[in-house]
């Protein structure tokens, strides 16, 4: 158990170090957008009754009127007693904000990756197992399509087709029943083509080995081949590529949060950067880097517990 130990540890120091980078360059985003920030905060706070005293007020009550070392400081100090800083915007506590915002995305991310694995597996299985066929080659085609298209055209045909033609599911918003249906099969579709051929081509490689081809030597039936000899080494590369497949989609989950309109930690990010609103873009930043390094960490011991000669020093999933 001590790899997995190790590996734990390994990915908790990296967690700290990623969610702090991702923080920073938030707080670098707003330091060199173009303006003053305490401008766009008091615009965001007062609106029409904006004024040079309002201003000033702004810049003393967040803070701006202090060096931009001082203010990265406070709010690394603030981290490690526990809170994020309140809202230059608002004035609420930014944990409770980005906290609900991550609560959205990880409902999404869940649903949307659960609907890409399960169907990769049976498209996966279905192709490799009859590797050259007509079913095989016909899915490398349309993976291939899939994959072109990027994931906010995606949600624009699920939108035209069941929110405005068939009228079943609604557009955008996370306040209405069914709101996560579209934006999570919009993942899901993003995720699908990637992740099926690599359970095609793990197919095929765990097809090629002794047990799966003893078993259908003596007759074994395709059900009992697969579930007894080829599922196992199969899922081994699968989770060890999902685990970086899905961090990476954090990214595209920013475009699914503003095609959908949902109050997620890509809208509250790019909104947060665009108000000036520093707490808060550091708090989002802070854990979407959290997520991506917590994702890797838990594919990463996943296939360590899959197949055990990982544990020998050294080696890599």
């Amino acid at each position: 158990m001590r790899g997995i130990a190790g590996a734990i540890v390994s990915h908790l120091l990296a967690a700290v170090g990623v969610a702090f980078a991702v923080a920073s360059l938030a707080f670098v985003a707003v330091q060199m957008a173009p303006g003053d920030i305490a401008f766009r905060v008091a615009e965001a706070r007062y609106g029409e009754r904006i004024s040079l005293q309002t201003v000033d007020q702004a810049r003393q009550i967040t803070g701006l009127d202090q060096p931009v070392i001082l203010q990265y400081g406070r709010w690394v100090g603030s981290v490690f007693t526990g809170q994020l800083g309140r809202s230059m915007i608002s004035g609420r506590e930014v944990t409770p904000e980005v906290w609900h915002s991550f609560q959205t995305t990880v409902s999404i991310a869940i649903i949307g990756v659960s609907i890409a694995l399960f169907l990769s597996l049976l498209i996966g299985f279905a192709a490799g197992v009859r590797r050259g066929s007509i079913v095989d080659r016909g899915f490398l085609a349309v993976s291939a399509v899939l994959s072109s298209v990027p994931s906010f055209l995606l949600g624009i045909i699920l939108i035209t087709i069941f929110a405005i033609g068939l009228r079943w599911l609604p557009a955008a918003g996370n306040n209405l029943p069914g709101y996560a249906i579209l934006p999570s099969c919009t993942l899901a579709l993003a995720l699908l083509p990637e992740l099926s051929r690599v359970v095609r081509n793990a197919v095929v490689q765990a097809m090629q080995d002794f047990y799966p081809t003893y078993g259908r030597i003596k007759g074994q039936s395709w059900l009992r081949i697969i579930f007894s000899h080829a599922l196992r080494p199969t899922l081994v590369p699968v989770i060890a590529y999902c685990g970086p497949l899905v961090a990476h989609t954090i990214g595209g989950l920013v475009v699914i949060d503003v095609l959908f309109n949902l109050d997620g930690l890509g809208t509250r990010l790019i909104d947060s950067v665009l108000a000036a609103d520093i707490p808060m873009a550091m708090g989002a930043g802070l854990l979407i880097g959290i997520s991506v390094v917590a994702i890797n960490g838990l594919s990463d011991i996943a296939v360590r517990l899959l197949d055990p000669r990982l544990y020998v020093a050294g080696q890599q999933p």
